[in-house]
């Protein structure tokens, strides 16, 4: 019985211990890496994968572009929604030291490279790929 027991535990443990140890070497490949630099201007609607988009004039990333359009909502720009779109001229900003922090906490969190693999292999008609598309298809 201690022997079956042994033989069903220890693939889990396994499985497991692999999972930990790839977490491990996920945050350790990203712990000195930086998205965002301090000192740097970043244009209206930077986009970094898994934080969103640089709002210039407040020094933030949203999850929405500056102006996207909701047909319920209105238009989004500095964290809210809108009636009427921005019309004003955007120069690029510097975001704040805690802005910096804060976003490349989050790219770090969202796995860069996960999220890098997964839209080169979207295809741009969709997601993914039901069948083959072949030449005059």
């Amino acid at each position: 019985m201690d022997g079956l027991l042994l033989l069903c535990v220890l693939p889990i443990t396994l499985v497991i211990g692999m999972f930990l140890l790839s977490e491990y070497r996920r945050r350790r490949r990203y712990a000195g890496k930086t998205v965002v630099k301090e000192g740097i201007e970043y244009r209206n609607n930077h986009h970094i994968l898994g934080v969103g988009y640089y709002h210039a004039p407040a020094g933030v990333w949203h999850l929405h572009p500056w102006n996207e359009y909701r047909e319920d909502r209105g238009y989004y720009w500095s964290g809210e929604w809108h009636a009427e779109p921005d019309q004003r001229a955007m120069t690029p900003t510097t975001p704040s030291p805690d802005e910096i922090d804060r976003v490349n906490k989050a790219w770090r969190k969202a796995d860069p490279q996960k999220m890098v693999d997964f839209w080169a292999h979207v295809d741009r008609f969709g997601f993914g790929q039901a069948v083959d598309r072949h030449e005059g298809s």
